[in-house]
C-alpha cells in the first residue's frame, strides 16, 4: 500500500483530479481504519515526535493518564495532572533511552491502579522520528500472582502439617500432664521453698498453651475444610460479629457502625466459617486502632456480588506490606502467629469469593469479602435428535 502511494506521489502532475480525489479518499479510509484500531486495543498508545510533543494518544491512553483534551503543542508532561506521571515522563524522554516494564502506581477513585510503561524509539525509514509509549493497566495481573502466590504457600504449608501435628502438638500435650504431675507432687510436700516454683511452672504452662494455640492454628490454615454452602443470610452473620466484639471494642474506646442494605438477597455461605473469618479481620482492626477509633462494617450487593467490607481508622498498611499480608506467618503482632488472615483467605476462597485490602497509612485499611450472587439457572436449548425437532419445540425441521 505505501509502495502504491509512493508512486502516485511521483507522478502526481499526470493525475486527474477525480484521481486524485480517489487517492485522497483510499489514505483518509486507511488512516481511519488504522485509528479505529489503535482506539480499540485496551493497551494505551502514545506517539511523540523528536520535540516530545504527541501526535497520537489513543483513548486507553486518555483514560490512564486521565486526559481530556491534549495538544500537539505542548510536551507530553506538560499535559499531563499528575506530578509524579509527569516529572516521570519529562525524564524518561529527554534521556532519550529506551524503557522497559517500568511500573508505576496511580492513585485512582476506585484504588490504587498498577501501570506497566515501555518507551521505545519510532522509527520510520530507517531513521528515528520520535518516541512510542505503550501503557498497561497491570492492577489485576498482579493481583493474581499474588493469589496464585498464596495458594502455592498453602500448598506447601499443607505437606507439612501431618508432621507438625506428630512432632510438636503430641509432646506438647505430654509436657502439659508431667507438669500437671509434677504441681500435685508438689502441692502434697508444699514447703515454704517450693512455693515459687508454682509460679514458674505457670509461666510454662502458658507457653505451652501458646504453642499449642499456634499448632492448632496452623493445622487449620492447611487442613482441608469441612465447609457446607447452603443460601443464607450474610448479615445476620455480620450481627453476630458485631454483638460478640462490641465489648471488646468498647474496652478499646472503639465505636462500631454498621452499614447493610435493605432486602439482601441470600447467598450461599458456611455460617461458622464465614464467621471466624470475619471476627479475623475484625480484631485485625481494632488491633490497628491502639488510640480507639472508628470500625465501619458494610454489607451492599454490587456487581452481581454481595460485599462485606470492614473498614478501620487506624494506622494503615504501608504499601510494601500489602503484598504479603495474607501469606502464612506473616504479622507485625508481637505476640501474632501470623496465620489469621491466611485462614481468613482460604474460607474466602472456600465460599467461591475474592477478598480485596485498601490501606492508606496513618488513615486506615479496608477488607473487603467478595460474595457471588446466586446466578438463575440458564435454560436449556430446545432438544433434538438426528436433525428433528422433539416435541415441545417451536423451531422447523
Amino acid at each position: 500500500m505505501k509502495a502504491m502511494y509512493e508512486n502516485a506521489l511521483k507522478r502526481i502532475d499526470r493525475i486527474p483530479p477525480d484521481g486524485l480525489k480517489q487517492i485522497i479518499k483510499n489514505l483518509s479510509a486507511e488512516n481511519s481504519i488504522y485509528e479505529a484500531a489503535l482506539n480499540s486495543t485496551l493497551d494505551g498508545i502514545v506517539v511523540c515526535d523528536l520535540e516530545h510533543k504527541p501526535l497520537f494518544i489513543n483513548r486507553s491512553a486518555e483514560k490512564i493518564f486521565r486526559l481530556v483534551s491534549w495538544t500537539q503543542e505542548f510536551a507530553l508532561w506538560e499535559q499531563l495532572n499528575d506530578d509524579n506521571l509527569a516529572d516521570f515522563f519529562r525524564k524518561a524522554l529527554i534521556a532519550d533511552e529506551n524503557v522497559l516494564n517500568r511500573e508505576i502506581s496511580l492513585n485512582r477513585p476506585g484504588g490504587t491502579r498498577i501501570i506497566g510503561i515501555n518507551i521505545s524509539a519510532l522509527l520510520s525509514d530507517g531513521k528515528i522520528s520520535g518516541n512510542l509509549i505503550h501503557l498497561e493497566d497491570i492492577t489485576d495481573r498482579r493481583r493474581r500472582e499474588a493469589q496464585l502466590r498464596r495458594a502455592e504457600s498453602l500448598a506447601a504449608l499443607t505437606t507439612l502439617a501431618a508432621g507438625v501435628a506428630h512432632e510438636i502438638k503430641n509432646p506438647l500435650a505430654s509436657i502439659r500432664i508431667q507438669l500437671g504431675i509434677i504441681r500435685r507432687i508438689l502441692e502434697k510436700n508444699c514447703s515454704k521453698k517450693t512455693e515459687s516454683i508454682f509460679h514458674n511452672i505457670s509461666l510454662v504452662e502458658q507457653e505451652i498453651d501458646r504453642l499449642n494455640s499456634i499448632v492448632v492454628d496452623f493445622l487449620f490454615a492447611v487442613r482441608p475444610m469441612d465447609i457446607t454452602l447452603i443460601l443464607d443470610r450474610a448479615e445476620e452473620v455480620v450481627d453476630e460479629v458485631v454483638e460478640l466484639m462490641s465489648h471488646e471494642a468498647e474496652d478499646q474506646h472503639i465505636r462500631i457502625v454498621t452499614k447493610i442494605e435493605p432486602d439482601l438477597p441470600d447467598v450461599m455461605i458456611d455460617r461458622k466459617n464465614l464467621k471466624q473469618a470475619l471476627l479475623n479481620i475484625v480484631k485485625n482492626a481494632i488491633a490497628a486502632m491502639p488510640d480507639g477509633g472508628v470500625l465501619t462494617i458494610s454489607v451492599s450487593v454490587k456487581n452481581d456480588e454481595l460485599q462485606i467490607a470492614v473498614s478501620d481508622t487506624g494506622i494503615g498498611i504501608p504499601e510494601e506490606l500489602m503484598a504479603k499480608i495474607f501469606e502464612p506467618y506473616f504479622t507485625t503482632k508481637e505476640s501474632g502467629t501470623g496465620l489469621g488472615l491466611t485462614i481468613t483467605f482460604k474460607i474466602v476462597k472456600e465460599h467461591n469469593g475474592e477478598i480485596t485490602v485498601e490501606s492508606t497509612p496513618s488513615k486506615g485499611s479496608t477488607f473487603t469479602i467478595h460474595l457471588p450472587l446466586p446466578q438463575p439457572e440458564q435454560k436449556s436449548l430446545p432438544p433434538w435428535e438426528d436433525g428433528v425437532k422433539v416435541e415441545g419445540s417451536h423451531m422447523e425441521e
